[in-house]
C-alpha cells in the first residue's frame, strides 16, 4: 500500500535546516542587512553595484563587476568601514573582489543608464569645446571621444 504524501508546500530552508551549519540563518540574515544597507546607499551608484559574498567575525567580503569599480570601492573603504560600525556596531575589515558573473546583464544596463542620465547634450558640448584648450593632444582626443559617445547614447 503506498503512502499518501503530505498535500501542504514544504519551506526549502525547513527541509534542509538539520543539514545547515550552525549559525547559518544568522549569517543569512546578517548577509542580507549588510547587502540591504549598500542597496539604500543612494548618494553613489556603485554602492548600489557592491554584492556581499560573505561575513565572518573580522571581515567582510564584498564583489564588484569590474576591476575599476573595485579600485573605487577600495579608494573608499575607509569611510564604508566607518559607516559599518556606526550602522551595525561592527569592525570588520573589507574584502574586495571582482567577479563578473556576481552582476547580471539585466541589472548592467540598467547601472548603465543611471549613470549617463545624469549627462545631458549640453554637458557634452561643454565637454568637447572644454577638450580644445587642453595641451595634451591624447588627452584632448579622449575628451572628445568621451563627449562624442555620451552625446550619441543621449540621441
Amino acid at each position: 500500500m503506498a503512502r499518501r504524501r503530505n498535500s501542504e508546500p514544504v519551506r526549502v530552508s525547513r527541509l534542509f535546516s538539520k543539514l545547515l551549519p550552525a549559525g547559518f540563518s544568522q549569517k543569512s540574515a546578517e548577509i542580507q542587512q549588510l547587502q540591504a544597507f549598500f542597496a539604500s546607499q543612494e548618494s553613489d551608484p556603485v554602492f548600489q553595484m557592491v554584492t556581499v559574498v560573505n561575513v565572518t567575525d573580522s571581515y567582510l567580503t564584498v564583489a564588484l563587476p569590474n576591476a575599476a569599480l573595485s579600485s573605487y570601492l577600495r579608494l573608499h573603504s575607509d569611510g564604508i568601514r566607518q559607516q559599518i560600525s556606526e550602522y551595525f556596531g561592527l569592525e570588520l575589515a573589507l574584502k574586495i573582489s571582482t567577479r563578473p558573473e556576481s552582476f547580471s546583464p539585466n541589472e548592467a544596463g540598467k547601472i548603465k543608464k543611471e549613470f549617463s542620465a545624469d549627462i545631458s547634450l549640453s554637458s557634452c558640448e561643454q565637454m568637447k569645446n572644454a577638450a580644445d584648450y587642453v595641451q595634451d593632444d591624447a588627452l584632448k582626443n579622449a575628451l572628445k571621444s568621451l563627449s562624442n559617445t555620451l552625446s550619441k547614447d543621449k540621441k
